[in-house]
């Protein structure tokens, strides 16, 4: 019986030199990753530094503990403990906190040009004396790291909220939001998406006429004006120069499903001499008599106007072409703090309040 021929020792040798060309590849590329990974972490945690700084000298109050690198091999992440954020915004004067018990910010596949930041843990948020403690499965705010590529929307998903509100427990299931700044002309404004799916709200007397749940909500908007000028304004200040710049509010599409409340409204709303809000529009409502029966039952419109109502919105509920549900699908609008449906005066709303101070700052 003949031996096995055996390979050739140069043969040997260049199986050998790729073999140890292959690995010497593959430690150069995973220490050139690795290096990769601590300067983008170094340059998150001096990012970081440099807003907290900025932050402060705008009169906010800042604080958080030692930010730890972490996500190697897959992402650049920066953990960042017990981060507390305080201060007011124009919205808020009476001033607004934020505390979490780690906030996470991280870079890395599929989404190399986002900035990911996480909240998990015991949270909080106060404002004007009104403290919710919280809790959510996910807390994600995706932000864009260059906008010279045209208008990219910063993204927020909220998923398994639990809050403990002064009325009550807060929960919803999932909440999604996108903000787009600008305009396809690229004039001032900013584009605003909502959508929440089984909201479930305090027990509070004024919702119970709809029930405690809210099956879901979402909103289509651009708010367009010209921005005050770049100095500390008053409420009433800032609202004046968004009406004189022609700011409008355009509901592209408002939905809302909530107990006998199920509707979609279009509408383009501003503000008015009075500073009051101003506007028409056109309302889809299903079961028309049912939604008015429980707006009177909260109070909010009186029992001969739903009466009346009911009557007018009755004879126009016409059942969809594909079947279900009679709806209407009449005119909407907004005049003189009146509310007015197929042009029947509905309900008065309570004048807006806007304070002629400037809010407080460090």
């Amino acid at each position: 019986m003949s031996a096995k021929p055996t390979a050739r020792p140069g043969r040997r040798r260049a199986l050998r030199g790729v073999g140890f060309t292959l690995l010497s590849v593959l430690v150069l590329a995973g220490l050139a990753h690795g290096l990769a990974w601590f300067w983008l972490t170094g340059v998150m945690t001096v990012a970081l530094s440099d807003w907290v700084t900025l932050q402060r000298a705008r009169g906010w109050d800042v604080e958080h503990e030692l930010p730890q690198r972490a996500g190697w091999p897959f992402s650049a992440r920066l953990v960042v403990p017990g981060v507390r954020i305080a201060g007011w915004t124009p919205t808020l004067p009476q001033g607004f906190v934020w505390d979490a018990e780690r906030v996470e910010l991280s870079i890395g596949p599929p989404r190399i040009d986002r900035l990911l930041i996480a909240a998990s843990g015991q949270q909080r948020i106060a404002s004007g004396g009104v403290t919710v403690p919280y809790t959510a499965a996910r807390l994600e705010l995706l932000l864009p790291l260059d906008q010279r590529g045209g208008q990219r929307p910063a993204e927020l998903l909220l998923q398994g909220l639990q809050a403990m509100t002064p009325s009550g427990p807060l929960a919803a299931e999932r909440i999604e939001a996108r903000a787009t700044p600008g305009s396809p002309l690229n004039e001032p404004g900013l584009g605003l998406w909502i959508e929440a799916w089984r909201m479930t709200l305090p027990p509070v007397p004024d919702a119970a006429a709809f029930g405690r749940q809210i099956a879901h909500a979402s909103i289509d908007a651009r708010l367009t004006g010209l921005p005050p000028p770049p100095v500390p304004l008053s409420p009433r200040d800032m609202a004046q120069a968004w009406r004189a710049g022609g700011g409008a509010l355009d509901l592209r599409e408002l939905s809302l499903r909530w107990g006998p409340l199920a509707g979609t409204l279009r509408a383009v709303l501003r503000l008015d001499a009075a500073l009051q809000p101003a506007g028409s529009g056109d309302l889809v409502l299903e079961q028309p008599a049912a939604a008015v029966a429980a707006l009177a039952g909260a109070g909010m419109i009186e029992s001969g106007t739903a009466t009346a109502a009911q009557a007018v919105l009755g004879m126009m509920a016409r059942p969809p072409a594909d079947g279900g549900t009679p709806r209407v699908d009449v005119p909407f609008g907004v005049e003189g703090g009146v509310v007015t449906v197929a042009r029947f005066p509905l309900l008065r709303l309570r004048p807006l309040v806007w304070p002629e101070q400037v809010p407080y700052q460090r």
